[in-house]
C-alpha cells in the first residue's frame, strides 16, 4: 500500500474502532482537524466494534460508566443532522434480570437516580409478557423501555465519515511498529509499516492491543485484560416477537438474549483471559451455552444454533473506561478499556476524550 498521506499532524489516533473514531469525530467537530487515524486492519471496526451484540444498555453496574452510556444514548436517539441516513437506535427496551427482590429494588433505585424510565416486574408477569423467559431462574427484573438495539455499522461509519468530511485522514492496513519521543518529550514520531508520521500527541485507542502499544510508548499503566467471549445466532424461532426487549441476567449466572433476524442472538457471557488476537470460537462453546441456558433460561435451552462467533472485550483492572492522559508519558492519551459498553457510550467517550486533549494541548493545536 502507499506511504502515509502526510509526514506530520497534530494528533495520531491508533485504532479505528468506536474509541478512536468517536475521538476523531469529536476533535474535528471542535475544530481540531489535523488528525490521523491509523488502523492495522484493512477495515475499521473489524474486531470488538464490529462483533458486539449491538445492545444499547444505559444502566450499568458502575455509575462512572453509566454517566457515559446515558449521554451516549442521547446521540443514538438524536444524532446530528447528516450523521446517518438510517436510525441509529431501534427502541425495543431491555429487561435486567436479578435473583432477588432486593437486587431488583437496588437496580430500580439506581435507575431512579439517573432518571431512567423503568418498571419492576416479577418473574410471573415477565413470562406472561415475553414467553421465551418462562421458567427463567430469576426473581424478576427491571424493564427499561428506552433501551434498544444499535445500528453499529452505521454508528461507526457516521463517526468516520463525519471526521473525514472535516479533514481527518484515515489510514487502514497500517500497523504501528515504534513510538520515538522527541528529545524534549513534547511530541513523538510514529513508526508504521507504511512510513513515519510525527505527532504532537498519540491517542491509544487500540482495543485489545492497548497494553502492547502502551508498553511501546514507555508507559507503566499497561494492566489490561482482553476477555474472550462467544455470541450465538439461533435458527429460526416460530412465533418470534421481533420487537421484544433484550434480556440480560446480571450477576453470577450472567447471560443475555435478544431477537435477531428470524431467531435469537444469545450469549452465555463466558469470560476467558487471552492474548490479543483475531478471536475465533473455542471448542465446546455451544455446549457451554446449552448448560447455561438449561440452568437459567430453560425455554431457550433447546434452540439450535446456526452460527457462533467470538469477540474480545478489554478491561482495565477496575473495569472502568480509561479516558485520560498517561501518568508519565506526556504525549500519550488513553481511550481504552471500554469493555462491553463501547457502542452505547461511544459519543460520550469521544466528547470526553476530545475535551481533555484540547484542555491540555489546545493552544498548540490551534
Amino acid at each position: 500500500m502507499a506511504e502515509l498521506g502526510k509526514p506530520s499532524c497534530d494528533v495520531v489516533i491508533i485504532g479505528g474502532g468506536f474509541a478512536g473514531a468517536s475521538t476523531a469525530y469529536s476533535l474535528a467537530v471542535a475544530g481540531v482537524t489535523d488528525v490521523m487515524i491509523i488502523e492495522r486492519e484493512r477495515t475499521c471496526g473489524y474486531h470488538a466494534s464490529g462483533r458486539n451484540a449491538a445492545m444499547c444498555r444505559q444502566l450499568t453496574e458502575d455509575d462512572r460508566v453509566t454517566e457515559l452510556t446515558v449521554r451516549g444514548a442521547e446521540l443514538l436517539r438524536h444524532p446530528p443532522a447528516g450523521f446517518s441516513e438510517v436510525p441509529l437506535l431501534s427502541v425495543t427496551g431491555s429487561v435486567l434480570l436479578a435473583d432477588t427482590d432486593a437486587e431488583i429494588a437496588a437496580i430500580a433505585g439506581r435507575a431512579a437516580q439517573w432518571d431512567l424510565p423503568h418498571q419492576c416486574l416479577a418473574s410471573g408477569p415477565l413470562a406472561d409478557r415475553w414467553p421465551h423467559m418462562r421458567g427463567v431462574a430469576a426473581a424478576g427484573g427491571v424493564h427499561f423501555p428506552t433501551d434498544g438495539v444499535i445500528a453499529v455499522h452505521e454508528l461507526l461509519q457516521g463517526f468516520l465519515a463525519g471526521a473525514r468530511a472535516r479533514g481527518v485522514s484515515v489510514e487502514v492496513g497500517c500497523e504501528v511498529t515504534g513510538l520515538l519521543p522527541d528529545v524534549d518529550g513534547r511530541g513523538v514520531s510514529v513508526e508504521t509499516t507504511r512510513g513515519r508520521v510525527h505527532a504532537r500527541c498519540v491517542v491509544n485507542a487500540a482495543g485489545a492491543w492497548v497494553a502492547g502499544l502502551g508498553a511501546l510508548a514507555g508507559s507503566a499503566d499497561v494492566d489490561y485484560a482482553p476477555i474472550h467471549r462467544h455470541l450465538h445466532q439461533t435458527h429460526a424461532v416460530e412465533g418470534l416477537d421481533r420487537a421484544a426487549p433484550f434480556m440480560w441476567h446480571i450477576g453470577a449466572r450472567e447471560f443475555y438474549v435478544r431477537p435477531e433476524g428470524v431467531g435469537y442472538l444469545v450469549s452465555g457471557c463466558d469470560e476467558t483471559v487471552v492474548a490479543p488476537c483475531d478471536a475465533v470460537p473455542a471448542d465446546g462453546a455451544v455446549s457451554h451455552l446449552a448448560e447455561v441456558l438449561a440452568a437459567s433460561a430453560p425455554a431457550l435451552a433447546d434452540l439450535s444454533i446456526a452460527r457462533t462467533w467470538a469477540c474480545l472485550r478489554t478491561f482495565a483492572p477496575d473495569r472502568r473506561s480509561v479516558i485520560g492522559w498517561d501518568a508519565t508519558v506526556r504525549w500519550l492519551f488513553w481511550v481504552s478499556g471500554l469493555g462491553g459498553h463501547g457502542a452505547t457510550a461511544s459519543a460520550a467517550i469521544g466528547e470526553s476524550a476530545a475535551a481533555k486533549i484540547i484542555a491540555r494541548v489546545g493552544k498548540r493545536l490551534a
